[in-house]
């Protein structure tokens, strides 16, 4: 992952300033106007203009590549395990093709559903309470400790806090990415983890992947769509529940 960043970081920094506008005609022209957008943070640009070049130049396995690394950034991994399949299957130059293989390596795990041990009843109604202007419930991690975890329907994966971390033994996965993530605070980048075991309300998923972040005060991680979209997922404001229902 490290090769593909190098490749990307070698953007002029007064290009980071670049406005993208419809004159933008060649597929170079795209290609370094993706490039500058993913230099300053912009993945969604980055990809849409990659995706643009790769329209152009569909045989183009750079294009191909730098799509993929946008799409890792914005938590779209089965997109971007494609991505760098297509540089494989094109035949890159060394470089990029072990920068391919490298990207997936690291993405592919993403795109595997955790394990679910099956409940033994349907549905699971498990309180709320109030937390950072959302709704947040107790958690079991590892069947060894509770923690107060925000729950975040629009969250593509879950977040562990660097304490909590340390007490369960979890460690960065070998060979992950550092992810940049866009939060209310803005930019952060984190590592990837597995957390070996999250249970709410009777049901759980195992090899749950996360980063680990300060997900701030008061709580101890953020449950994403590594653990929700196992399940369907209902948060029952009125009520103050949130609703698991087993697939």
């Amino acid at each position: 992952m490290r090769r593909w960043r190098a490749i990307l970081g070698t953007l002029p920094v007064a290009w980071t300033a670049l406005i993208v506008s419809v004159a933008v005609a060649t597929t170079a022209d795209l290609n370094q106007a993706g490039m500058a957008a993913y230099q300053r943070g912009d993945f969604e640009t980055a990809e849409r203009l990659f995706r643009r070049a790769i329209a152009e130049s569909p045989r183009d396995p750079l294009f191909h590549y730098h799509r993929g690394a946008a799409l890792t950034q914005l938590g779209r991994w089965t997109e971007a395990v494609q991505e760098y399949e297509t540089v494989l299957r094109l035949g890159a130059d060394p470089a990029l093709t072990e920068a391919a293989r490298t990207g997936l390596a690291s993405v592919r795990p993403l795109t595997r559903p955790s394990p679910i041990r099956r409940p033994d009843r349907d549905e699971a109604s498990i309180p709320l309470f109030r937390a950072h202007g959302g709704w947040a419930a107790d958690v079991l991690l590892n069947d060894e400790r509770r923690a107060k975890f925000l729950i975040d329907t629009g969250a593509s994966i879950s977040v562990l806090s660097p304490e909590l971390a340390k007490l369960l033994r979890i460690e960065p996965d070998a060979g992950a990415p550092t992810l940049k993530l866009h939060t209310l605070a803005g930019t952060i980048s984190a590592p990837l983890a597995t957390i070996p075991s999250v249970t709410v309300g009777g049901f759980e998923a195992t090899a749950v992947k996360a980063v680990i972040f300060n997900p701030g005060s008061g709580l101890d991680g953020i449950l994403g769509n590594t653990f929700l979209d196992r399940y369907q997922v209902t948060v029952d404001s009125a009520r103050g529940r949130l609703v698991l229902r087993t697939r």
